[in-house]
């Protein structure tokens, strides 16, 4: 569904002045970047490749690109296959068309928690605007809605600009949103599907605090997490550029660190603790305190 909403997207945002082709290479260029689902048990089997995984390598610039160039390629077998002269123009529209599919997709993810690695492979840190938690599930109702009128033949895209213009207040709103609790709130704002409810992570000192809140309401009880509970800070950073280390780095929001026994636990109490739901999977990894 995810993928659907990208390449409805794609389709509307071009139909009008690029009918056709280029239309279909736009959509599978808005498509194809979460094909990185299938990538997951390659980053299972080898923790050092975990931007191999859903909302990873093909969500970034560079990955944009080389996902328009497979298309391309694509492109380029089935030309050969019917026997056609091949003709660099048309390839190069597949190219650019399925670029803009592509910049379409990770445009719509950036803005939504947990971001993505946009400048990957420069850096893995994930950008976001954080104004969605998510997959919005307005969007995903929306384009839900869109595709079934369009199977049963309602002319969809003649509502372009209508359906635009609601697209575009609905981010404002959200912007506007994210604006208020940011300036109410010090620290990192994380919405939640209640667009009247936020996460709010503050630093202080060498711990984290933790709350809900709601936008006019009084902050709910705080949660304090240590970065470091009893353990030599020195110990994780020798373990930093471990590729387990990494892949939780990657996929937290915040790490925190215990000891148990003679290891060392390192965490994202955020996602263990039931504050957040996404992603699921890494959560915590042991390590030694030699």
């Amino acid at each position: 569904m995810d993928s659907f909403t990208h390449a409805l997207f794609a389709a509307m945002l071009l139909y009008n002045p690029f009918p056709g082709q280029p239309v279909f290479c736009a959509i599978l260029g808005a498509t194809l970047p979460d094909i990185d689902f299938m990538f997951r048990r390659i980053s299972d089997h080898d923790p050092g490749l975990f931007v191999f995984s859903h909302g990873g390598f093909t969500h970034s610039i560079p990955g944009i690109l080389a996902v328009s160039a497979g298309i391309v390629a694509g492109f380029l077998s089935w030309q050969s296959l019917a026997g056609q002269v091949l003709d660099l123009f048309p390839l190069l529209t597949v190219f650019l068309f399925s670029c803009a599919g592509g910049l379409s997709h990770i445009l719509l993810d950036v803005l939504a928690f947990p971001g993505i690695p946009l400048l990957y492979p420069f850096t893995s840190r994930k950008i976001t605007a954080g104004i969605f938690p998510g997959p919005s599930l307005v969007f995903l109702g929306v384009s839900l809605a869109l595709f079934l009128m369009f199977i049963f033949g309602f002319p969809v895209f003649t509502f372009f600009s209508l359906i635009a213009a609601f697209g575009g207040m609905y981010i404002l709103v959200h912007v506007g949103l994210k604006v208020f609790v940011t300036l109410k709130h010090r620290g990192i704002t994380i919405p939640t599907f209640n667009p009247l409810r936020w996460l709010i992570i503050r630093v202080s000192g060498d711990s984290y605090e933790v709350y809900r809140t709601g936008l006019w309401s009084r902050p709910g009880h705080v949660k304090v997490y240590p970065r470091n509970d009893g353990v030599d800070p020195e110990i994780i950073c020798r373990h930093s550029n471990d590729p387990e280390v990494q892949r939780l780095a990657y996929y937290s929001y915040i790490m925190v660190a215990g000891s148990e026994g003679d290891e060392v636990v390192l965490r994202d109490p955020l996602r263990e603790d039931g504050f957040l739901f996404y992603p699921p999977s890494y959560k915590r990894v042991r390590i030694s305190e030699r």
